[in-house]
């Protein structure tokens, strides 16, 4: 038995912090959808767990596919196991999802391999502990989520008909230290007393909150994102950085972008295709 299923990357359409928890968590007020950039998974049946991956290190018992499998396999007292190998493509610590990604397109082939028969919403319970970006790939569509990103409903408005490019400059940034930036320039959000700070969110495509605490943390982002905006309709950074998005009316001038930006080595990786409303995976 073998199974090859993809992992998309996710965009933020955009993304406010509304509140700093007790617990140091931040709620969200944001806006999902898919990219056509994805990685594979390739599934086979097995008598235990074991997850490599075309990224050495990146494979072994600390993969986050290789958690939730466990986890998953002991809680319902599964017997059989899966080995399971990750093509990635999407690059990592880049705001687009792709370890979360990974983990819901393995959630979802060992619910049919392993005949859980487990809901959607079942899976997002389950899965929402492990990564807070997991329950939007389960979803399986785009959203508007709220809380820490698992209270999710179906996006409410068309997705832009244009060409989108994805660039990252080549290096990553840490989401924990993202957030820690965000929260010591914004003091008033963290709560006094018990007593909570909200901050309505802000709907409009491109904003992120984010963007100022990664652009002072990664000085090649910053740029990236600059040069985008000089040549394309909109451009924003997605989740906590360090991707970026752009928007194009036609797909040659996207290409073209993305051209340039390898060529002065503005960007380490480029995509260009779709906004997908749809998750490719429907199980």
């Amino acid at each position: 038995m073998t199974l090859t299923l993809p992992a998309p990357a996710k965009i933020n359409l955009y993304l406010s912090v509304t509140r700093i928890r007790d617990d140091g968590m931040h709620d969200l007020d944001t806006a999902f959808a898919f990219s056509q950039a994805c990685d594979t998974l390739h599934f086979q049946a097995a008598e235990t767990i074991s997850v490599t991956c075309s990224r050495p290190h990146l494979g072994g018992e600390a993969n986050l596919v290789h958690r939730v499998l466990s986890a998953l396999r002991d809680r319902h007292n599964i017997r059989q196991g899966l080995s399971v190998h990750i093509e990635k493509s999407i690059p990592e610590q880049a705001g687009l999802g792709g370890g979360s990604s990974d983990a819901a397109t393995a959630l979802l082939a060992a619910n049919k391999l392993w005949q859980t028969g487990l809901t959607r919403e079942e899976l997002i319970a389950f899965a929402t502990p492990f990564g807070a970006d997991i329950p939007c790939f389960l979803y399986g569509q785009a959203s508007i989520a709220s809380g820490v990103g698992d209270r999710l409903h179906p996006y409410p408005d068309p997705l832009p008909d244009t060409t989108m490019l994805l660039a990252w400059p080549g290096s990553g940034l840490s989401t924990t230290r993202v957030f820690e930036h965000f929260d010591r320039t914004h003091p008033a959000l963290t709560t006094h007393q018990g007593v909570d700070t909200m901050r309505a969110g802000i709907h409009q495509m491109g904003h992120n909150d984010l963007e100022e605490a990664a652009c002072s943390m990664n000085k090649s982002m910053a740029c990236l994102l600059e040069e985008l905006r000089n040549c394309s309709d909109i451009a924003w950074m997605s989740g906590s950085g360090s991707a970026c998005i752009a928007l194009f009316q036609r797909a040659e001038q996207a290409c073209e972008t993305a051209q340039v930006l390898q060529a002065r080595q503005l960007a380490g990786w480029t995509h260009t295709g779709s906004i997908c409303s749809t998750h490719p995976v429907q199980l």
